[in-house]
């Protein structure tokens, strides 16, 4: 019971904050099925933010991950977005955030998804050394 204006492929950033703003979405779901498209899901995510659209955000897509999300997508905007595996997820995700105690916990479960993450990532983080450093740690096989 959700309508559906699918803008197509290949869609601007403008376009999309304009058709959001013109038809007042409850949501906006973006699909990435190529890797420049995960750069793309950043700049609509900060589009959005800066024309005050304050809806929640379904990414998903070949090239999507929720790690990806959580470090990159989600820093970016101030709503809700949520990492869809699988689009079939995607009406029982919009029916539990149309429900304002649903909602709360949905958000509540993201936000600490979203941080374990970070931290995992921030504690599998290796010191890049220098070019002088490297060489002087280099094994001696002779």
């Amino acid at each position: 019971n959700f309508e559906v204006i699918d803008l197509g492929v290949m869609v601007d950033a403008e376009t999309i904050v304009r058709a959001a703003v013109e038809h007042k979405v409850d949501f906006i779901g973006l699909s990435g099925l190529i890797t420049p498209s995960l750069d793309e899901m950043c700049h609509v995510a900060k589009e959005l933010k800066a024309a005050g659209v304050d809806v929640p955000l379904f990414v998903g897509g070949a090239t999507t991950s929720a790690l990806h999300t959580a470090l990159k997508i989600a820093p970016m905007y101030q709503a809700p977005v949520v990492h869809m595996k699988d689009a079939s997820q995607n009406a029982g995700v919009a029916a539990r955030l149309m429900n304002a105690t649903q909602r709360k916990e949905l958000v509540a479960e993201l936000n600490a998804t979203y941080e374990r993450l970070r931290n995992e990532h921030a504690m599998q983080q290796t010191e890049i050394l220098s070019f002088e450093e490297a060489n002087k740690r280099k094994p001696n096989f002779f």
